[in-house]
Formats: structure tokens, C-alpha cells, sequence
């Protein structure tokens, strides 16, 4: 017999649907509002953009890359914690990651992409 909990935790992790948010919450930060847009390829990009400025994810099993068009510091949050990335001079950062929820912060310019599934 199948435990209902797990199907359910089975089911997060195959939809790109929103999981429940995970507590601490990014407070005071502006949302970024993701951007669809065609994506070829292995890997899952993401794309948000605030004002005139975007931010480019892709991830990969166990990683996360990213550019920001400025090259503010970024914090990659999971519910195990919060990890503060320097970007490189062209906005680039890379992060190790485990599957589940994932939000990146821009604290320098007060945005948020809201938690998505890694």
C-alpha cells in the first residue's frame, strides 16, 4: 500500500506548479514577474524581469546559474538556509543546489523571484 504523503511530495516535485512557500518568507522585496519565454535544450531556464532589468536562471541537476543585468550580490534561499553569491564583473553566479524550493533575492535592489521548484 502507497502512502498518500509521499504521492503528494511525488507530485511537487514533477509539476512546475508552485510549492507551498516555505517559511522564513523574503520580506520587502519587490516580486520579479517571471517572463515566458521559448527555451531549447536539456536544461530549465527561468526569466524575470523587473523594470528594465532581467535576471536569467538555468538549472541543472544540482545547480543553479544565473545572470543578473546588474552586477548586484544575490541570495540564493532554500528552506535549509540562505547563501550569499558575489557575481563575477558580468552579472554570472553558480550555485549548488538540492532539489525543492528555490527563491533568489537581489537585496541591493529590494527584488525577489518568489520560490520555484529546482
Amino acid at each position: 500500500m502507497r502512502d498518500p504523503l509521499l504521492d503528494e511530495l511525488a507530485d511537487l516535485f514533477r509539476s512546475d506548479a508552485p510549492p507551498p512557500v516555505p517559511t522564513p518568507r523574503p520580506t520587502g522585496f519587490v516580486p520579479m514577474e517571471p517572463v515566458r519565454e521559448p527555451v531549447r535544450g536539456p536544461s530549465r531556464q527561468l526569466v524575470f524581469h523587473a523594470g528594465a532589468g532581467r535576471l536569467h536562471l538555468q538549472l541543472d541537476p544540482g545547480h543553479l546559474t544565473g545572470v543578473l543585468d546588474d552586477a548586484a550580490a544575490v541570495e540564493v534561499r532554500t528552506p535549509a538556509g540562505t547563501r550569499a553569491l558575489e557575481p563575477d564583473p558580468e552579472g554570472w553566479f553558480r550555485a549548488t543546489i538540492t532539489p525543492g524550493p528555490v527563491c533568489v533575492t537581489v537585496p541591493a535592489l529590494g527584488l525577489t523571484t518568489g520560490w520555484f521548484v529546482a
